[in-house]
């Protein structure tokens, strides 16, 4: 149990190293190029710019989080082959699996704090982060109507509006088309204005004009009233556009975001790619702190070593590489959503197996 905790130990702190490294480096060169043009342009006051990277904090650590397991895996074990200590260890009747446990378990402990984080603070804090880079900074508004909303399918309704107040909530031009069975009108509802009422979950439409059709799809007849209350299942709230890109959205919110997609008819393929990354991506912090495994069958030397730590790397590098690669080609229709999404966490888990499997051979 000692060596489990000498050897979790080095992890961790390799891990907190690489983590502090990465976010300077972000907010360095980040801060160097915003100086070039846009701090120039909209010249924030210095409590926005903290504020800036204070929000973007959260997101920063869910993406280096991978790279910290990396890095801190295999520094760990090579420095322990290094110094013969792999070898005292195998001498003690530890094997390779248990030497590399601690490696696992960080891994995993990784991917769950990456998960939290993605689900709870990081959907938070991007509201925050757009509230002061959109609005405070760049001058934009705090809220605005989603272009795509304009348009809606509840069961048998085909809702469309002309524009709506926020600050009154209210629709205007508003217009129902209601399908019987076999896509058939049986009437279209034409309202100049729609306000909400929160308190029972309805819309009271204004200036109404009704048309009736008959089942050969011929008008029968139309009227007209001066108010009529009409459910449209329609919550303000949704209609508003979310500045937020998908990563920084929960899962529910995306899976929302889906169904609302789907039910008005629009294509919601790059939001199910979107939806299976962020379900796979937090395992990427267990999958390539397994790299390190490899060192724990045996000390190598110098040349060996230096070999080792760059295939290493590479089989780490290419995860986002093939992350990308794959996600580009899911939101493109030409490989399914979840193949997109957990391709790349199989891709470098078979490699991690297939490394170890070949240094026990050796």
């Amino acid at each position: 149990m000692r060596l489990f905790w000498y050897i979790f130990k080095d992890y961790v702190r390799y891990v907190i190293g690489t983590l502090v490294l990465c976010i300077f480096l972000f907010i360095l060169f980040d801060f160097i190029h915003k100086t070039t043009k846009y701090f120039a342009q909209y010249q924030p006051a210095t409590d926005l710019i903290l504020k800036m990277y204070l929000y973007q904090l959260p997101q920063q650590i869910s993406q280096a989080l991978p790279i910290a397991s990396l890095l801190a895996s295999v520094i760990s074990m090579v420095l322990l082959s290094r110094t013969n200590e792999i070898t005292a260890m195998r001498a003690a009747g530890m094997g390779p699996l248990r030497i590399g446990m601690p490696l696992a378990v960080g891994g995993l402990l990784l991917s769950i704090l990456a998960f939290w984080i993605n689900e709870r603070v990081i959907p938070s804090s991007s509201k925050l982060l757009h509230y002061v880079q959109d609005v405070q900074i760049e001058g934009g508004q705090a809220v605005e109507l989603a272009s795509n909303n304009r348009w809606q399918r509840r069961g048998n309704l085909i809702i469309n509006f002309r524009d709506y107040d926020i600050a009154a909530q209210r629709i205007v031009g508003l217009n129902i088309v209601d399908f019987r069975s076999g896509f058939q009108p049986e009437r279209i509802i034409d309202a100049a204005t729609a306000k909400y009422s929160p308190e029972s979950d309805i819309w009271d439409a204004e200036d109404i004009l009704i048309t009736y059709f008959g089942e050969e799809g011929t008008i029968d007849f139309s009227e007209r009233r001066k108010s009529m209350t009409v459910r449209l299942n329609l919550d303000p709230k949704k209609l508003m556009r979310d500045l937020r890109t998908p990563d920084e959205m929960t899962i529910r919110e995306l899976e929302e975001l889906i169904s609302r997609g789907e039910k008005s008819g629009s294509d919601t393929l790059a939001y199910r790619v979107d939806l299976q990354v962020k379900l796979a991506y937090p395992l990427a912090a267990f999958v390539v702190s397994l790299i390190g495994l490899k060192f724990g069958y045996r000390s190598e030397r110098t040349t060996e070593t230096a070999r080792s730590v760059l295939m290493a790397f590479s089989v780490g590098i290419s995860y986002w590489f093939v992350l990308n690669a794959v996600k580009a080609l899911g939101k493109r229709g030409d490989i399914p959503p979840l193949i997109a999404g957990w391709f790349a966490d199989v891709f470098v888990f078979a490699i991690v197996l297939a490394q170890a499997w070949r240094a026990r051979k050796d």
